[in-house]
C-alpha cells in the first residue's frame, strides 16, 4: 500500500489557492489554502501572529448589475466550506479577508468566478455591497496569480 498525502498536505506544499465550484444548483464548494511563506509575510506586514488575525470569507453575488455579499467567519483549521442556499441565477466569487486587532482589513485570496444559470431561485440574507470604510488598506494587494 502506497502512502498518499492528504489534500491539506498537498495544499500546504503548493502555496496559496482558492477555488470555487458548484456542487449542485443550490450549493457551492469553496476550498482555500494560505501557504506557510504567505502566513509569515502577513504576520510581518500586520505586526501580529497570523493565528491571531480574524479570518472572514466573503461570498459575492453579482446579479442584474448589483453586487451583494455574505460573510462567513472561519478558523485557522478550516480549509473548505459548503455554501448552501446561494439564491438565484447570478455570478459568484469569494475573497479571504484578514482583520488585525486594530481593525485593519486586508484581502489575501480571491477565487475564480462562477456564472450560475440553473439554481433553485431563492434569494435571502444578502447584503448590498458598498465601498468599505477607511480601515481597509487601499495600497496593498495580497493575492496574485502565478503561471506555471
Amino acid at each position: 500500500m502506497i502512502n498518499q498525502p492528504s489534500m491539506d498536505q498537498i495544499n500546504h506544499l503548493h502555496g496559496d489557492a482558492m477555488t470555487l465550484i458548484m456542487k449542485n444548483p443550490s450549493v457551492l464548494y469553496l476550498q482555500w489554502n494560505v501557504g506557510f511563506k504567505t502566513e509569515i509575510a502577513l504576520s510581518i506586514l500586520c505586526r501580529e501572529p497570523f493565528s491571531s488575525l480574524k479570518k472572514t470569507l466573503r461570498l459575492y453575488q453579482k446579479k442584474n448589475g448589483t453586487l451583494f455579499y455574505k460573510d462567513f467567519d472561519i478558523t485557522d483549521e478550516q480549509t473548505y466550506l459548503f455554501i448552501k442556499g446561494i439564491g438565484a441565477a447570478a455570478s459568484y466569487y469569494t475573497e479571504l479577508i484578514l482583520q488585525t486587532s486594530e481593525n485593519v482589513k486586508l484581502t489575501v485570496l480571491k477565487s475564480n468566478e462562477l456564472k450560475m444559470t440553473d439554481t433553485d431561485g431563492r434569494d435571502a440574507d444578502w447584503t448590498a455591497y458598498k465601498e468599505e470604510s477607511e480601515s481597509w488598506e487601499k495600497q496593498f494587494s495580497a493575492y496574485t496569480v502565478y503561471d506555471k
